[in-house]
């Protein structure tokens, strides 16, 4: 299209109706009369003079792209889409035909079925990709070409375009939510957390930029910060309880139980008939070592809900935690038999028999803890755990074969289940079979850099072993980022280092770990074997004795009192 001076056209396109004879049949003049009117608010008169310019010059897709922008703005997306497709079978490559085509079909993908949004996505991005040329031209087309690609699953291509955007409008914070989101899914959390960081120096009052960098905190397992977050996002709405309770929930897992029972009493006086807010009580109350009073709050969930098989469990638990093990038995064969009397939800009741199986297993009683095991995974087969629960059994009662069968079983039903996996591990371990056992860790490491459990485990059996010690220390340092005041894992790293003969450094761990779990026998026989070698006898004596009055697991009674013969001894 040739076209006129803009001053001469636009001179033209305001002329009365009686200098008619004077308009030129020019196409330019009727694509700038269409803007002029559509800019006075005369959709229908801008249109067809859009449509006279096509008549003019019918070889042109300017006009066409131009009458696609008029119906895209209207909101007439099959028109838009017509005069875009149209525009384009002239020139393929006109920038604002693919700009409008681009944009309508992206619109459009939104609540359709998933396999015709998908369509309709695949062409919008070819559509934009062409429109955005350069990259130097509209910002509008990268945003929209950006959220295309997250919702395709291709953050990696998103990151140029959003980083664009905030670069250039850094005042804009859904672009930087948006390239926090493509951060992440690229594999880049840092840079995420380094993005919405950012912002919220700028906008620190951003409530969902802050809620964005706890979940990211989450994602990563890095609960302490996670817990700081929310703390934060708290303050900006202090009396939604959801909030409260996913700080609670990081305060758990980041070993601040006491911190996340204050949070969840505060809550509750906001809630006081939350009921899923008292449940996570009971739990903070238990892992901060209140028992009597996670026992309270547990038996008021039971009394106020008895239909609720919820509490029936979680008061299991808390006796399990005082290692009131009878009890547990006592308390839930006969609340089984009634749910299995009244028909009752098939993975409830195997939730039950799980919690009994455990009870069973603490007593020694390893053919009836199979057995309920067994009759859980009857009743609630999909269930992984359900799995989990009796290759442990089977270990525990010396079942190697059994186990390992068990464990292989659900490796096939449950190929991509990672505690599954870890279980089958553990499983060759227990069988004497380390080789395998290592693969497995390490696989199941590879796939999730960030499972603790299997750093940890792997870690501590080879350190058991006295094989690779510097990797064993590495992989369980690497578990305590991700849980840095997990007992268990410092009793890991304080034995490494004790088996490199690192005594100095053994020390804090290993008695940080006693402390937490006083009841634990390996770890007290592992602080007495230390105090030994740093020839602190009576110290050493007083672990071990510990030891043989602690939970008994993984000990051998003989072993540690002949330790504590010799060493009353001198030797």
């Amino acid at each position: 299209m040739i076209l006129l001076p803009f001053a001469l056209c636009l001179s033209l396109a305001s002329q009365a109706p009686a200098a008619t004879p004077q308009i030129p049949e020019d196409a330019t003049y009727y694509f700038l009369l269409g803007r002029y009117l559509e800019g006075n608010g005369k959709i229908d008169e801008a249109i067809a003079a859009l449509r006279k310019a096509i008549a003019l010059e019918p070889k042109s897709a300017e006009p066409r792209a131009e009458l696609a922008g008029i119906y895209a703005r209207q909101d007439k997306a099959p028109e838009a889409l017509t005069a875009a497709e149209d525009a384009l079978t002239i020139d393929p490559r006109n920038k604002e035909a693919n700009r409008i085509l681009g944009s309508v079909l992206a619109a459009l993908s939104a609540g359709r079925q998933p396999g015709e949004a998908a369509g309709y996505a695949k062409r919008a991005m070819a559509a934009l990709e062409i429109a955005r040329g350069d990259g130097t031209g509209d910002l509008g087309i990268d945003l929209a070409l950006a959220r295309l690609y997250l919702d395709g699953d291709r953050p990696a291509d998103a990151i140029p375009l959003l980083r664009r955007i905030v670069l250039e409008q850094p005042q804009y914070a859904e672009g930087s939510v948006l390239l926090a989101d493509a951060q992440e899914a690229a594999g880049a959390p840092d840079a995420a957390v380094d993005t919405l960081t950012s912002l919220l120096d700028d906008q620190p009052q951003f409530f969902r930029g802050r809620v964005q960098l706890a979940e990211i905190y989450e994602h990563q397992r890095r609960w302490p910060q996670a817990a700081d977050e929310w703390a934060k996002v708290q303050r900006l709405n202090p009396r939604n309880t959801e909030v409260a309770a996913r700080r609670a929930a990081a305060l758990v897992n980041g070993g601040r139980p006491a911190d996340a029972r204050d949070v969840l009493v505060a809550a509750l006086k906001l809630a006081p008939n939350d009921v899923a807010m008292s449940y996570m009580l009971a739990q903070a109350q238990r892992d901060a070592g209140d028992l009597a009073g996670a026992e309270a709050t547990a038996r008021a969930l039971q009394s106020a809900h008895p239909e609720d098989v919820r509490g029936m469990y979680l008061l299991g638990q808390i006796l399990e935690a005082g290692g009131r093990h009878q009890e547990i038995v006592d308390l839930l064969k006969p609340e089984i038999a009634r749910q299995k009397a009244a028909k009752g939800k098939p993975g409830q009741i195997a939730m039950l028999l799980g919690s009994e199986g455990l009870a069973f297993q603490q007593l020694r009683r390893y053919d009836e803890a199979v057995a309920a095991f067994s009759e859980a995974i009857t009743l609630a087969p999909e269930e992984p755990m359900r799995h989990v629960l009796l290759v442990q059994g089977l270990s525990a009662a010396g079942r190697h074969k059994d186990a390992l069968d068990a464990a292989a079983k659900a490796r096939t039903t449950f190929p991509e289940d990672t505690t599954v996996r870890y279980q089958l591990g553990a499983a060759l371990d227990r069988a004497g079979r380390q080789a395998e056992a290592e693969k497995v860790f390490r696989d199941v490491i590879a796939s999730d850099p960030l499972d603790a459990g299997a750093l940890n485990y792997l870690g501590y059996m080879l350190a058991e072993h006295g094989r690779s010690l510097d990797e064993a220390a590495t992989f369980i340092q690497r578990a305590l980022k991700i849980e840095p005041d997990n007992p268990s894992f410092l009793d890991s790293l304080g034995w490494t280092y004790v088996q490199q003969g690192r005594l100095d450094l053994a020390d804090p761990p290993l008695a940080a770990a006693a402390a937490k779990l006083p009841k634990n026998s390996v770890i007290q026989e592992h602080l007495g074997d230390l105090r030994l070698k740093q020839k602190r006898h009576a110290e050493a004596i007083a672990a071990w004795q510990k030891a043989l009055a602690g939970d008994g697991d993984s000990i051998e009674r003989a072993k540690i009192q002949k330790k504590i013969d010799q060493a009353r001894k001198g030797k």
